[in-house]
Parts: C-alpha cells; sequence; structure tokens
C-alpha cells in the first residue's frame, strides 16, 4: 500500500461524526499496517508513525507472530519497541489527526513496559508536542532545545516488575498549533546505565472537554436518562445528587450538573431533563370502607383506563389494580396504583369500675382489633389496676385510629388509713411489728413515732412503713406510744394530703 494511500485513510478518520473523532493520535494501538512486519527495525510499516531519527525502532504485530514479541499488546494485535543506550535512543513520531488549539487542555496517556525495568531512569521518558516534525540525523538522543516535553515521566515507582504494562501519562495546556508528537528519551543518559527496551501501546490524546448533551424531554416518569461525565484524565466526580461517580442514572425531572476535576482543570456543565407527561397516580393506598378517591392523570392527549374507559379522571370505590395509559404525540407512557380497602379498627376496653377499698381490677379488652397500645406506654394488653384514674388505649390500621378509655373509681366508698392500736413485738412471730394499710388511692410518705414526752424515736419516709418496737437498736419498754401518720389521697374532690396521729400501746412479754 502506498504512502497516498495511507493519507487517504488519515482522512477518513477525520470524517464529522466517526467513532474515533475525538481522538487525535491516529492508530494509537498499532492495528493498522502497511505490510505486515515480519523483522525488526519496521515502524514505517505501521500506518501514521514514522522514525524522526536515524535509529531502528521496532513495530510487531500478530499478523507475524515472532519471539521477538515478548508480551502480549496492552490490547489488540500490535505494538512498538523503543531501544535505549548510550549514544543510541529510538522513538516513535506521528502528525496528529488535528493542531491543537491554543489555551485548551488535552489529556495524553500511553502503556509501557519493560524486561529490564530496573535500568529504567525515572524523568526520562515522555511525550514532546510540536509544530514541526521533531527529526534529526543522527542516532543520538532527541534533547529538545529552547524548552522540554509536556509530558514527562517523574514517577520514581515506574516499571517495578518485568513485562507489566504501566500507564504514563500527563495533561498539557496547548500554546496552538502543535500538529506532531515524539516519543521517546529526553535526557542524557549516564554512561553506567546499560541499555533496555520499552514496549509501548495504546497512545491516546484527548481534549478535556465535558459534555452531557442537549437538555432532554423524556415521555413519562419510568423514563431514564444515563448521564456520562467521564473526562481524560479525570480524578474526582462531583454531581448535584452528592454522587461521586462518573456517570450517573436520571430518573425524575430536573437540573443536573457535574463538576469534574482533571490535573489541568477543573471542568463544569449542566443539563436540564424534563418529562412529556409528568405524571404519577401515586403510591398504593390503603383506604376505609367507606372512602373513594379520585385518580387524575394530565389534561394532554388520549387516556386509556384499564376497564377501557378514555377520561382523564377515575373514581375509585373497591378493591383493586387501576392502570392508565396516556398518548400525546409519540409519547406514550402508563402507570398504575393498588387500592385496598380495609374496616376501620374497633375497640372496646369495657365499662367503668367502682371498687373499695383494697380491691384491684384487670382489664381485659372486650375487642380490640388493630394494633393496640396504652397511651401510657404499658407494654401488657392486659393490666390489673389498684388506684383510681383515667385508662386510655388506641388501636390503628392502615385506614384509622381509634381510642377508647375506662375510668377506675375508688372514690364511692370510704377511703381511710387503718392501724393496729397496740402490737407485742417479742419475737413469738405474732403481732411483732407496727404496720399501717389503707385502700389503694392513699400512698404513704412517711411514718413517725413518738414517746410520752414527745421525743422521737422512729421515723421513716421509704416503705415498708414499718416500726418493730426498737430505738437504737434496743427493744422499747411496754408503754403508750404516738404514732403519726403521713399520707396523699388521690380521689375527686377529697383532700389531696393529711395526717393521722393515734395512740399505740406497746407490749412485751
Amino acid at each position: 500500500m502506498s504512502r497516498t494511500v495511507v493519507w487517504v485513510l488519515f482522512l477518513v478518520f477525520l470524517l464529522p461524526g466517526s467513532a474515533a473523532a475525538q481522538e487525535l493520535i491516529p492508530n494509537g494501538g498499532f492495528e493498522l499496517y502497511q505490510n505486515c512486519p515480519k523483522q525488526d527495525n519496521l515502524l514505517t510499516e505501521a500506518n501514521f508513525w514514522y522514525n524522526p531519527n536515524k535509529a531502528t525502532p521496532d513495530f510487531y504485530n500478530y499478523c507475524f507472530p515472532t519471539n521477538q514479541i515478548e508480551l502480549p499488546p496492552h490490547s489488540g494485535q500490535g505494538l512498538a519497541r523503543l531501544f535505549m543506550d548510550l549514544g543510541w535512543a529510538e522513538y516513535l513520531a506521528t502528525p496528529l489527526k488535528k493542531p491543537l488549539e491554543a489555551g485548551e487542555a488535552y489529556q495524553f496517556d500511553l502503556y509501557v513496559s519493560s524486561p529490564t525495568p530496573n535500568r529504567y531512569p525515572s524523568g526520562s521518558f515522555g511525550a514532546y508536542f510540536s509544530n514541526q516534525p521533531l527529526t534529526t540525523t543522527t542516532a543520538k538522543d532527541l534533547l529538545v532545545t529552547g524548552g522540554k516535553p509536556q509530558v514527562l515521566d517523574n514517577s520514581p515507582q515506574r516499571l517495578t516488575k518485568r513485562f507489566q504494562w504501566e500507564k504514563v501519562g500527563g495533561c498539557i495546556v496547548a500554546k496552538g498549533g502543535e500538529s506532531q508528537v515524539t516519543i521517546g528519551n529526553f535526557i542524557e543518559l549516564p554512561p553506567s546505565l546499560g541499555y533496555y527496551y520499552l514496549f509501548i501501546d495504546d497512545v491516546s490524546l484527548l481534549p478535556i472537554k465535558l459534555d452531557l448533551g442537549r437538555d432532554t424531554t423524556l415521555c413519562g416518569r419510568k423514563s431514564t436518562h444515563l448521564l456520562n461525565a467521564n473526562t481524560p484524565g479525570a480524578s474526582d466526580y462531583k454531581w448535584n445528587t452528592g454522587s461521586t461517580s462518573p456517570t450517573l442514572l436520571v430518573k425524575e425531572p430536573g437540573k443536573y450538573w457535574v463538576e469534574v476535576k482533571t490535573p489541568c482543570k477543573v471542568v463544569r456543565d449542566t443539563i436540564t431533563v424534563n418529562y412529556k407527561l409528568d405524571f404519577s397516580l401515586g403510591p398504593d393506598t390503603t383506604l376505609c370502607e367507606d372512602k373513594t378517591l379520585t385518580l387524575r392523570v394530565p389534561q394532554t392527549g388520549t387516556y386509556r383506563w384499564q376497564d377501557g374507559t378514555g377520561q382523564n379522571s377515575y373514581q375509585v370505590r373497591r378493591s383493586g389494580l387501576y392502570t392508565v395509559q396516556v398518548t400525546d404525540a409519540n409519547c406514550t407512557t402508563s402507570d398504575s396504583i393498588r387500592i385496598r380497602y380495609v374496616l376501620p379498627p374497633r375497640l372496646e376496653l369495657g365499662p367503668d369500675k367502682h371498687l373499695c377499698g383494697t380491691e384491684v381490677y384487670t382489664i381485659v379488652p372486650v375487642i380490640a382489633e388493630g394494633k393496640f397500645q396504652w397511651l401510657d406506654s404499658t407494654p401488657e394488653i392486659e393490666r390489673t389496676i389498684n388506684t383510681s384514674g383515667l385508662f386510655r388505649a388506641s388501636v390503628k390500621n392502615d385506614c384509622a385510629t381509634v381510642i377508647d378509655s375506662i375510668v377506675v373509681d375508688y372514690s364511692g366508698c370510704e377511703c381511710v388509713v387503718y392501724a393496729p392500736d397496740a402490737f407485742s413485738p417479742n419475737a413469738d412471730g405474732v403481732n411483732d411489728v407496727f404496720q399501717p394499710f389503707a385502700c389503694n388511692d392513699i400512698t404513704f410518705s412517711s411514718l413517725s413515732v413518738y414517746d410520752r414526752w414527745g421525743e422521737l424515736i422512729f421515723n421513716t419516709s421509704s416503705p415498708p412503713f414499718a416500726w418493730d418496737g426498737k430505738y437504737k437498736g434496743e427493744r422499747c419498754p411496754s408503754a403508750v406510744y404516738t404514732c403519726q401518720i403521713d399520707y396523699s389521697l388521690q380521689q375527686p374532690g377529697k383532700p389531696a394530703v393529711t395526717q393521722k396521729k393515734l395512740s399505740l400501746v406497746v407490749l412485751v412479754h
């Protein structure tokens, strides 16, 4: 194939709308060739690539398998190889698909591997972009004068393993008009270095641009739109939704923006996504048996409900699955909703109770249909009561909440404090302790005992409110003592706090 045919192919790459239109390196994967390379030193067989000096760079392709292909290409069938030694340096060069634009940023990348990684000097390998081909009539290093390579690999940890592909690259900001790229060594190698080989594959140069596309209108809420913010050299993505992924799946209308960080600059873009038929019948719903629900859709286009009717609203009166399809021009979308009817919950705690003295009562709900709960957070459904009060509970289901209450009242009977007027603390197991008692609406707060001269010999403000007949650990003599009981009464219309004093005979046998 002649050189003329090669440049015809190059023009094909530049056709508008082609899949590779953004890629500026022609034949970056070394897949295209004029004649299958069957020996070393045949870079000129790789379409678009040329040798800028008098050295002999290699081009290999699996069209002719050879032992010189010491590792599989990073991708595809082809790769290139460069040899470096004292006074000898090989390069790859190619014209770009179009000149670089002044002030624009570009990401350059390639993959490199070596059989002798320990000889690879940091800061030596890179790429130089120039307006004219960079050539020399010798096989020595192409040392750039009046500038330096725009991309230079300065990683000290590069090529730590034999025959392992690693990405090398960086971003550049064009001065404008750069139309050639030369790849290879750009420093003078030290005499003690020794020779080494570098395999090269998948060379790429991409403009650092971000384009989410034009504002978009989708059919309806079931439609989705994938936004792709993949940007050459990107290190960080930040969407207004909080996502940090390169892509975002849009599921609802709105304005979406993304900020992408690259080593050269930060790029941003915004897109608005609308829905032509933006409606929803709502989430599945539960109704009480006597309720109705009106479903509505946009007043545009044509409609078809599950029963074949064609209005833009539908009144629900019974359980079932309701579906509507709306068509407007070439846009058709549908939605559905499931309606469930349930009976309202029921609760009956029973009639109010009137109790006397120390009686107790266990409230057992007569009817409790639904999720039951006492409003004072008592955990048990059945609860035993020994004081007056209003006790309220609720039951609920998906339809409603119902509350009922029950009143327990001890006020119908006299509620008084009872206490013995004598006891015998002689440790015979009979009547050894003085202890008052009362109905459950009375709460004791203290018990005090005084001798005949009014001296306090016993006091307690915590249960059990009882006296064992001792003072300072010694049994009191038989005598008459005064007892004072402080308590509160919790009944409507009765004094809240009162005292009771009584004479107490202590008999010691």
